[in-house]
């Protein structure tokens, strides 16, 4: 309760999942966007002065500007691991805290790298278009020929959780051999458990590899 008189009001920028706000209106006088739509920036400032809480997701920037909206927000929950999309600085300046929920996404991520691994090497995407296009003439033996991944090497810019999360998968699932490339060698038991060898060079790392996945944060350092 706020002030001990009503319930904290909610805003949630986009639509969740459905048990999710079910259960933030059980709790909160929680507002929903039925509509889904992206919120503009004046309309971000406006909440500003009328909630307690903002629940943002990635799409929603909230930036110095947009604070200055109003002082009654004090919380901003953000809605993943990522937090680019709001100025710290400025949030901490007007007292305001921000939440994430670091480690949450680290096994989805790590399954969709290895759903592009194997639409990589399998030509999957090719198929599945030449096939919803009308154009599959029926099976012959050097048809959209992939690439196996046992034995394969698998090199890795960047060995951070989700790194060594799509490592495990690639090493224990498929069999590959797993070679990465960082700022520093992994920690010790995990390159023994994945047979991990550390590259020292980016472009060694490159001429080395079969198949290359990307771990690390995006702007100007990389």
């Amino acid at each position: 309760r706020r002030h001990g008189q009503s319930l904290m009001r909610v805003l949630v920028t986009r639509r969740w999942p459905e048990t999710v706000e079910f259960a933030m209106q059980q709790r909160f006088n929680t507002v929903l966007n039925g509509t889904d739509r992206a919120l503009n920036g004046s309309e971000l400032a406006q909440a500003m002065a009328e909630f307690d809480v903002i629940c943002a997701t990635v799409s929603d920037r909230i930036d110095a500007a947009v604070m200055a909206g109003g002082d009654r927000v004090k919380l901003i929950a953000n809605y993943g691991v990522g937090f680019d999309h709001i100025d710290i600085a400025a949030a901490k300046a007007k007292g305001i805290a921000v939440s994430n929920t670091p480690g949450v996404l680290t096994d989805a991520t790590a399954d969709i790298a290895l759903t592009l691994l194997l639409m990589a090497a399998r030509r999957t995407g090719e198929g599945e278009r030449e096939l919803r296009a009308g154009k599959w003439t029926g099976w012959r033996p050097t048809h959209l020929i992939g690439s196996g991944l046992k034995g394969k090497v698998l090199g890795l810019v960047g060995m951070g959780r989700i790194a060594v999360a799509t490592a495990r998968r690639a090493r224990h699932g498929f069999g590959m051999r797993i070679a990465y490339y960082g700022r520093r060698p992994c920690d010790p038991a995990v390159a023994a458990e994945l047979e991990a060898e550390f590259v020292p060079e980016l472009n060694e790392l490159l001429a080395r590899s079969d198949f290359v996945s990307l771990h690390v944060p995006g702007g100007a350092e990389t």
